[in-house]
């Protein structure tokens, strides 16, 4: 019999080689010996989506979305997002940004102020060096997380409301191990 480019195999090699092949398909199954001639079983990372809620009123002053409203402890808060997106992510796909109001002021204006600070988040976040695409957008007053009690905006109303101020940050990747 020839095999291998015209080497004949004696029964001796043929013997040899079957054992080869069988060896060698142990490794393609279930293994409950660790096999030391197998390759290494490499499993594909395990993308996970993580779900943080920023309060806005930490990153912003009341009613306020612009980079120049960032507060002090706003840019700590954003400083350490940029270092966990650096430092305990073996990649990062994709970051959506998603910025909420409570539901005082009018629904159009809402929205608006959602959005600005969803991208003064996101530019900030670009400035910290974060090159994941991010996306954003806004919710507006439609996704409350309160049940607050009044329409006319005291400070108990605004406090009791707080909660609903926020930026939701949905991070995709692969957390490093």
């Amino acid at each position: 019999m020839k095999c291998f480019d015209g080497v004949k195999m004696n029964m001796q090699n043929k013997l040899i080689m079957a054992g080869l092949v069988l060896s060698l398909s142990a490794c393609a199954g279930v293994r409950d010996v660790d096999h030391k001639w197998c390759p290494p079983e490499v499993t594909a990372p395990t993308v996970v989506t993580e779900r943080v809620n920023l309060a806005a009123d930490a990153l912003f002053n009341f009613d306020k979305a612009s980079s120049t409203d960032l507060l002090p402890a706003g840019k700590t808060t954003l400083e350490k997002l940029a270092a966990t997106l650096k430092d305990g992510y073996v990649q990062v796909d994709k970051i959506a940004l998603v910025g909420h109001t409570d539901r005082l002021g009018n629904d159009k204006y809402n929205y608006q102020l959602g959005l600005r600070r969803s991208e003064t988040v996101k530019a900030y976040l670009q400035s910290l060096g974060v090159t994941a695409p991010i996306t954003t957008a806004s919710a507006g007053e439609t996704q409350p997380i309160t049940n607050c009690v009044g329409v006319k905006p005291t400070p108990a109303l605004k406090a009791c409301l707080q909660p609903d101020r926020r930026v939701a940050v949905e991070i995709t990747g692969v957390r490093k191990k």
